[in-house]
């Protein structure tokens, strides 16, 4: 089992167990699906193919017969389905995932010849058939892709097949297929053991004479640069001692940099036709990585190679230096990076087959190791303060896997730099650098302390230790925290989070063996939030607010917009500190965030709570949540009500002139603390039970208030409380559990790909409702969501407002607490319940299963969300007839609708949002899988327990999100409930408005449902493409249903759909009577983007309606 699989919340791992047998039923179906003697049938299975797709991205456990015969099957599907490109793309794209992930454990043979007839017949032929060019496109890049997964499979034999097919080709190098003949050697010449035999010293001899035919082109370069590459790692028997002058002087040529006054072109570059240059995808840029790999498997021990590599590095050194930087930087980053990635690969493998099969005299020795990185140091000296921020980034990475290779030459070398960074007055930006180099650093730092290993000193320059590094580094890092110098502060908080993420534990007094033995962490952590505070004070958001109806609880300050560098390294540091420095921390925390209010950095306030509550939430629920709280009540009594919060009373006033107000100090103050608050009490969990009813008191009063502000700050805390109650989250997430066996100050960091199930110990702690914090989440809903829901009738029935003005400000705040309601909750309330073929309507517990996925336990229930789509859909029609101007009325409901009608959609975003940030934080933080300061090898990289809790958890967002989302879209007999429908046909109305803003984000909703329920794509389609026939049409209702109708979802769905596609062709043909421009202009774009997406039209489809006529 996959270990984020065995981490999932207990309730969601134990239901994973199933997956396993849901995926054969699917591998059953999809035989099922297509008939041999029907090739159109082809298409009736490619509703499988996202489901397919979802076993994979979900890590499934799947039985490695089931993945063979599901892969046999696809590779049949693709090869009979000829001329039907969209169906090609679909099983190619989905093989080539299959054949990549399970490479090692599939026991196949796949020819060459069927791939290169399909290449052939569809894209070197005149005969180019009706699909788009955007389909063609695609379909080659699949093509070409299932050809490189395949590589390894094909049997003995196809090597010399291959070169026999290709060799005349490539005879005259004046002619133009000779560029199609390289570039089909490229891709199909395998070099897989069974084809070992074919590569011998004549055919390399023969090989570098046709790469040597073809001077001064790029393309040429690329081709015979990659398959050499492929060869010199794939077969370590071949002697390459005799050409390596003239593979290197090829190597160094091929990277076009300037000498003296040249541009760094070829001077006289080979034109390479523009088709071939189209088909085989090639790059103008130097082969960055088949030259990084070429150069790291021809070293051998007691070879030349490594002799020819430092004459490489002499020459190219100068040009990583910040003052000659140009086009040819980036090939420059691109060799670095693969340069240093293929010898910590090489080096893996040589570890872990030390006793294999293969001979050890190839293998790279000490002397071998400290050649290379010593060569490389050049270019990491040279570019380490480069102005191109992805080489400085680039360098730091390189430096950390090499530090854990050669400790004894990168380390001094990083410690020379970082002490010349803090010593230079004019490059302050070297600070930056030589900081971010510690922090990737710190790790291998911290490993060669503690144990102590003899290092050469001649970088450092006197008897200066890596501990008096790593407390120099600390200390500076307190001035390195500047609001005025954004980078250097986040590089500083990268940093301080990277090498805590190293320690045990951060303790007062530490013992002889920690890595810090006479520092003092209690003056540290005391003059470390001392500059916290300052920072945050004067901080200034980085934009100007948006203040909308959804708008986060942000500031928009570097801190936040920037990366998770602030939150992740508060997190951290609070995790690791000791009982009583964490007493110490959060009495001074409390002390700033209660006598402080900070309108310009309320999310970096609310994070720090947060960060309070997540590490110890019983202590600092006392200290932080409850003088919040009280505060907010507190300030919140005397002020001016509406009544519209759910107390049941309402406060008409009968003249707009008569509306309360606040004053702009209140209100800020009120807006601020409540926003801290909704940010602190996220993961606080049962410990916010104590606080029920102030926490009701708070949430009615803030919708009680006259001021939008605070009705917004009222609704995040509403939803914040629902998810902290209801919500799965890892708890006591950044404590340290596993100890280094060598140096027990250090937390001991995981192999993901060495996880076993029998180390219960490593697994996170989840936070699982208990029956109090669901009855209390019930207790939410029913005052703010049901009550909310009868409020909403009662105002578009009963017309209880006689002001207009009154009754739109009841109707926001009664929407927003519809909306954070149903925000809070998410998944955690039931979907609607589909209806069936024979109109009875089904359970959701007798639902097939796929994957399993929850985001909580359930709260409500499946009525709850029917009563409010049938009160949503009567509000809409309301304020389509009354208030159909009022923009803001309309988004909260469309948004509302998303919400009830997309189950699970939610998840997708924040997996989606949180992914990302969770890459930039990722590169710090990894231990490779070589490490020679502590002898230690693994099959993959090491990272903090911390950080693949973090991925564990949004690997559960991301399930619960897809649980189910595909089982409507491949079962033919279920179709949406009457409630979806209704949801569904407001959106449409609303797709079509007036106002621009209105109609895009209905349509992006309507299509996000359209996409979960296929069956409803036609009707849709037949409404729009009347639209564009109708004469009298308004240019709003054009445009929307342009929008819409040139949607892949629609696209897609024309393939197969007979009644769509008529409709969509005979409405695009009879739309030309619009005279609006714009009405044209969207007409046009919608046809041109049919065309260029045209994806072909299955047969079957016409055949369809002279069937149904014989059975009439």
């Amino acid at each position: 089992m996959h270990m984020y699989n065995a981490w999932l919340p207990p309730p969601v791992a134990e239901e994973t167990k199933r997956e396993k047998e849901a995926f054969a039923g699917v591998v059953k179906s999809v035989k099922e699906s297509y008939k041999p003697d029907d090739p159109e049938s082809v298409y009736a299975t490619l509703k499988w193919v996202s489901v397919i797709d979802l076993f994979i991205k979900a890590k499934s456990e799947l039985s490695v017969e089931d993945v063979s015969a599901i892969v046999e099957t696809g590779l049949d599907l693709f090869r009979i389905s000829e001329n039907k490109l969209y169906a090609q793309i679909r099983w190619g794209n989905i093989l080539v995932k299959l054949l990549n992930k399970y490479r090692k454990k599939l026991s196949l043979k796949v020819g060459w010849k069927p791939l290169y007839d399909t290449l052939i017949h569809t894209h070197f032929t005149r005969n180019t058939g009706p699909e788009g060019w955007r389909i063609r496109q695609r379909h080659f890049g699949t093509v070409t892709s299932l050809v490189r997964s395949c590589r390894r499979f094909f049997p003995a034999g196809s090597a010399f097949e291959i070169w026999s097919e290709f060799r005349y080709l490539l005879e005259n190098p004046w002619h133009n297929a000779s560029f199609e003949g390289a570039g089909f050697v490229r891709l199909f010449l395998p070099t897989n053991l069974d084809n070992q035999d074919f590569f011998q010293h004549e055919w390399i001899k023969m090989c570098l004479e046709h790469w040597d035919s073809i001077p001064n082109c790029q393309f040429w370069n690329s081709q015979w640069s990659s398959v050499t590459a492929r060869v010199i790692k794939s077969y370590s028997f071949i002697d390459w001692e005799s050409f390596l002058p003239v593979l290197f002087n090829t190597y160094l040529n091929m990277f076009e940099v300037p000498v003296a006054n040249g541009s760094g072109s070829y001077p006289y570059s080979v034109d390479v036709p523009r088709n071939t240059r189209f088909l085989f995808a090639n790059r103008t840029v130097t082969p960055s990585k088949a030259i990084a790999k070429s150069i790291v498997y021809l070293l051998k021990p007691g070879g030349s190679a490594q002799k020819h590599f430092e004459k490489f590095v002499n020459l190219l050194e100068q040009y990583y230096h910040p003052s000659n930087g140009g086009r040819w930087t980036y090939s420059l980053e691109r060799f670095l990076f693969h340069l240093v990635n293929a010898f910590q690969k090489r080096l893996q493998h040589e570890q872990l087959n030390k006793d294999g099969n293969e001979q050890p005299g190839l293998f790279l020795a000490k002397p071998d190791r400290v050649s290379f990185v010593s060569s490389v140091l050049k270019l990491i000296d040279r570019g380490q303060y480069s102005k191109t921020e992805r080489l400085s980034e680039t360098v730091a990475a390189a430096t950390s896997i090499l530090s854990y290779v050669e400790p004894s030459l990168v380390l001094p070398f990083l410690a020379s730099r970082f002490h010349m960074a803090l010593e230079t007055v004019t490059a302050t930006h070297q600070l930056k650098s030589a900081v971010i180099s510690v922090a990737f650093c710190g790790r291998s730092l911290f490993l060669t302390t503690l144990l102590a290993l003899p290092i050469n000193s001649d970088y450092v320059g006197g008897s200066d230790s890596f501990s008096d590094l790593l407390m120099i580094s600390l200390s500076n890092a307190l001035l390195g925290m500047d609001a005025n110098d954004p980078p250097k502060t986040l590089a500083t908080m990268q940093l301080i989070g990277s090498l805590f993420s190293s320690m045990a534990s951060l303790e007062d007094n530490m013992d002889e063996a920690a890595p810090f033995p006479s520092f003092s962490f209690s003056e540290w952590l005391d003059e470390f939030l001392c500059r916290l505070f300052s920072l945050l004070q004067h901080l200034e958001p980085s934009s100007v607010l948006n203040e909308d109806l959804r708008s986060p609880a942000t500031s928009g300050t570097f801190l936040v917009e920037d990366g998770p560098y602030y939150y992740c390294m508060m997190e951290i540091l609070l995790g690791r500190l000791s009982d009583s420095l964490y007493k110490q921390a959060l009495k001074k925390i409390s002390k700033f965030v209660t006598t402080n209010i900070l309108p310009g950095a309320i999310a970096e306030v609310g994070l720090l709570c947060g960060a309070c509550v997540h590490s110890n939430p019983r202590e600092a629920v006392v200290h932080l949540v409850e003088p919040i709280l009280a505060s907010a009540i507190s300030s919140l009594k005397g002020t001016p009500t509406t009544g519209f919060g759910g107390r049941g009373t309402t406060n008409i006033f009968q003249s707009s002139k008569a509306k309360p107000m606040l004053s702009p100090a209140v209100e800020t103050s009120i807006e601020y603390q409540l926003k801290v608050l909704s940010v602190a009490i996220s993961y606080g969990g049962p410990e916010l039970l104590r606080y029920k009813e102030d926490f009701k008191e708070a949430i009615v009063s803030a919708f009680d208030s006259p001021s939008w502000k605070v009705n917004g700050a009222g609704d995040h805390v509403l939803r914040s409380l629902l998810g902290s109650l209801v919500h799965y989250y890892p708890i006591d997430q950044y404590k340290c559990v596993l100890h280094h066996p060598g140096a027990t100050s250090l937390e001991e960091w995981i192999d993901m790909k060495d996880f076993s199930v029998d180390k219960p110990i490593m697994a996170p702690n989840w936070h699982v409702p208990t029956d109090e914090e669901i009855q209390f989440a019930n207790e939410l809903l029913k005052l703010h969501l049901e009550t909310a829901l009868d409020d909403l009738l009662k105002i578009i029935q009963s017309k209880i407002h006689s002001d207009p003005g009154n009754e739109k400000d009841h109707l926001k705040v009664t929407l927003l607490r519809v909306d954070s309601s149903l925000q809070g909750v998410l998944s955690c309330l039931p979907d609607f319940r589909p209806s069936h073929r024979n109109g009875v309507v089904g359970e959701l517990d007798h639902l097939p299963f796929m994957i399993a996925g929850a985001t909580g336990s359930r709260v409500g229930s499946t009525e709850l969300r029917q009563k409010a789509a049938s009160v949503i859909h009567e509000t809409c029609v309301y304020l389509l007839k009354e208030k159909s101007d009022d923009s803001i009325l309309l988004l909260l409901v469309i948004r509302i609708m998303d919400t009830l009608g997309n189950y699970g959609s939610s998840e997708y975003e924040e997996w989606s949002n949180q992914r990302q940030a969770w890459k930039l934080e990722s590169t710090a933080i990894v231990e490779p899988p070589v490490n020679y300061i502590v002898s230690s090898y693994s099959k993959g990289k090491r990272r903090p327990r911390w950080a693949l809790i973090d991925k564990a958890y949004m690997h559960n967002t991301w399930r619960s999100s897809q649980s189910s989302y595909h089982l409507f879209r491949t079962s033919g007999s279920m179709f949406p409930s009457d409630h979806v429908i209704l949801l569904m046909d407001d959106l449409l109305n609303l797709s079509l408005h007036s106002y621009e803003t209105v109609r895009a984000l209905a349509a992006k909703y309507l299509l996000k449902t359209m996409k979960r329920w296929p069956s409803t794509i036609s009707n849709i389609v037949l409404t729009l493409a009347e639209n564009l026939r109708n004469s009298s049409s308004p240019e709003n209702v054009v445009l929307g249903s342009c929008a819409v109708l040139s949607s892949q979802t629609v696209l897609k769905r024309l393939t197969t759909d007979a009644k769509a596609l008529s409709a969509f062709l005979l409405g695009i043909l009879s739309s030309s009577h619009h005279e609006s421009l714009k009405a044209q202009k969207a007409i046009s774009e919608l046809f041109v983007k049919y065309n260029i997406h045209f994806a072909g039209v299955s047969r079957s489809i016409f055949t369809t309606p002279r069937k149904s006529r014989r059975r009439d």
